[in-house]
C-alpha cells in the first residue's frame, strides 16, 4: 500500500512538472499504484496460492528489470577522450507544438558545447514530425541551434525518422550522401544519458563502426520514469533485431 500510494504521488510530481496531465508513458505510476494499492488492501484475504504465485512472478520480474536497469546504468557515461567527430547526431525527442521539451533542449546544448569546441564538426538532426508536433523535430532543432549562433552550414536536416532505428539509419545515409565525406566518419551520438546504452547499441547494429557517446543530463525527477520506460525500449530492441543497415 506505501508503493501504491508513492507511485500515485510520483504520476502527479512529473504532471506537475510537465504541466500535462495527457501524456502517456507517466499513467503507468498511476496504474501501477492503484493496483499496489488493492493489492496491498485486499493480500491477507487472498488464498496463500494466489499470494506465492504473485510473489513468484513479482521476484522474476524484478530480476529482470535490474538486469536491464544495469546495463543502461553502464552505458551511461561518454567517450570524452575519442578524438573529434566529424559528425555529431542529435536525436530527436517529443517537440510541444512549436516547442522544445526540456528532453530535447538538454541535447541540444549538449551538442552546443561540443560544437562549440570542435569548429569542423558538422551537426545532424534527426526526427521526423509526430502528432501534436506543429513542425519536425529536426526543423525546431535546426532553428534553435540557428538561434544559438551555429551556422547553418553546419547543419543538416533528417526529417523523415520516427524512432531510434530510423533516427540513426536515415542519418547514416545523409552522410554517405554528403560530398564532404566518402565513408562513415567517426560519429558522435547526442541523447540523454538514460538513452546512450540503446542508441549505441542500434548505432552498431545498422552499422556504425566509430561513436562517441555523447550523454546530455536528464531532470532528476524524471529519471525514474525515464529509466523505467527505458526497460521497454531495450527489450523492444532486442527482440527487433532488424538487420536494416545504413547502406
Amino acid at each position: 500500500m506505501i508503493f501504491g500510494i508513492i507511485c500515485v504521488g510520483y504520476y502527479f510530481a512529473i504532471c506537475c512538472y510537465i504541466r500535462k496531465w495527457d501524456s502517456k508513458f507517466p499513467r503507468i505510476w498511476l496504474a501501477l499504484g492503484v493496483v499496489s494499492f488493492l493489492l496491498g488492501w485486499r493480500w491477507e484475504r487472498l488464498p496463500e496460492v494466489v499470494t506465492a504465485g504473485l510473489e513468484m512472478a513479482g521476484l522474476i520480474v524484478l530480476l529482470i528489470f535490474a538486469a536491464v536497469e544495469l546495463l543502461i546504468l553502464s552505458g551511461m557515461k561518454e567517450d570524452k577522450c575519442a578524438g573529434e567527430a566529424e559528425y555529431i547526431i542529435v536525436l530527436g525527442a517529443k517537440v510541444d507544438g512549436y516547442h522544445l521539451t526540456d528532453a530535447l533542449k538538454q541535447r541540444l546544448d549538449k551538442a552546443l558545447l561540443y560544437l562549440r569546441t570542435h569548429d569542423k564538426t558538422k551537426v545532424i538532426v534527426s526526427g521526423g514530425q509526430g502528432p501534436e508536433e506543429y513542425v519536425t523535430e529536426a526543423q525546431a532543432m535546426a532553428e534553435y541551434l540557428i538561434r544559438c549562433g551555429v551556422e547553418p552550414s553546419r547543419i543538416l536536416k533528417e526529417e523523415k525518422s520516427t524512432t531510434t532505428r530510423e533516427n540513426l539509419i536515415f542519418s547514416g545515409r545523409i552522410m554517405r550522401e554528403d560530398p564532404d565525406t566518402e565513408c562513415m566518419a567517426r560519429t558522435g551520438i547526442v541523447t540523454n544519458n538514460f538513452h546512450i546504452y540503446r542508441a549505441v547499441c542500434i548505432a552498431k547494429q545498422v552499422g556504425y563502426q566509430n561513436v562517441i557517446a555523447l550523454a546530455a543530463p536528464t531532470a532528476p525527477i524524471m529519471f525514474v520514469n525515464y529509466m523505467t520506460r527505458e526497460f521497454f525500449g531495450v527489450l523492444k530492441m532486442w527482440a527487433e533485431r532488424k538487420k536494416t543497415k545504413v547502406d
